[in-house]
């Protein structure tokens, strides 16, 4: 055998041996194993009811059974059942009545984490102590008070340990958490078609009857002629109103000069 096979051999080797040192060194080390605990779930349902009002891309204006208005930004994977169909909310129209059945289920889950281990004391102190793992690396922990090792069998407390002892220790984490599923299912009914208009027949239009002619009014009889005679003798009761006094006034002032001139001749004579 020559000599570049014999270190050939012994490289072999000893990356072997290495590897499984190493292989028994990582089985040794913490072994960390997780679990998830779900507990009882409950399930909540509730019932929406509404009237479309506006559809835009994938927005949706509803008005709620309550009186109130709400818009939904619809993802393109929703499926509306409207009359029986599997509508888009594109394809939804004005005046669709909606009923929404959402089921929400909340379970609680429990995610616990179970790390095993094992080590040798390096130091101690109160509740700190420093292990030196498998892999020769050292690592401090703070122990709580009521925390048990196993140490040769038997149960310790961080109190118990002394430099030196083999120990293994197992921790638990738990940390409480809460899935919620919704499942939503949007069925509901076309708006009626709009009703045809009807063409309204021509209508008729009945020229009313001629009024009757209306009859001639008798002639006046004549008036009963007065006598003229009569008429001419009866004295006006008054003056007209455009009569005036002073042609009396000069007729008087006349017969005045003649009698004044009357009774001067006699007396002369």
């Amino acid at each position: 055998m020559t000599k570049t096979t014999r270190r050939i051999l012994l490289g072999l080797c000893t990356a072997v041996l290495a590897m499984t040192v190493l292989a028994s060194a990582q089985d040794k080390m913490p072994q960390t194993t997780k679990e998830r605990i779900a507990g009882a779930a409950t399930v909540k349902t509730e019932e929406l009811n509404g009237t479309v009002i506006q559809v835009e891309d994938n927005h949706l204006a509803v008005r709620m059974s309550t009186g109130g208005i709400r818009t939904f930004d619809v993802p393109p994977s929703r499926r509306f059942v409207i009359d029986g169909k599997e509508l888009t909310v594109q394809e939804l129209k004005p005046g669709t009545r909606l009923h929404a059945t959402i089921t929400t289920t909340t379970t609680p889950v429990t995610e616990r984490t179970t790390t095993v281990g094992s080590g040798k004391v390096w130091f101690v102190s109160g509740n700190n102590v420093i292990l030196t793992l498998p892999n020769n690396e050292n690592r401090q922990y703070k122990v709580a008070e009521h925390y048990q090792f196993v140490v040769d069998g038997k149960k310790a407390t961080v109190y118990d340990l002394r430099k030196g002892m083999i120990i293994s220790a197992e921790k638990i984490v738990e940390e409480p958490k809460t899935e919620i599923a919704s499942n939503v299912a949007v069925t509901g009914e076309a708006p009626p078609p709009p009703k045809p208009k009807v063409a309204e027949a021509p209508r008729t239009v009945t020229a009313p009857a001629p009024a009757p002619a209306p009859a001639a009014a008798p002639a006046p009889a004549p008036a009963a002629a007065e006598p003229q005679a009569e008429r001419a003798a009866e004295p006006p009761a008054e003056l007209p109103k455009t009569g005036s006094m002073l042609p009396l006034a000069g007729l008087l002032g006349l017969l005045s000069i003649a009698l004044s001139m009357a009774v001067r001749a006699v007396r002369q004579s």
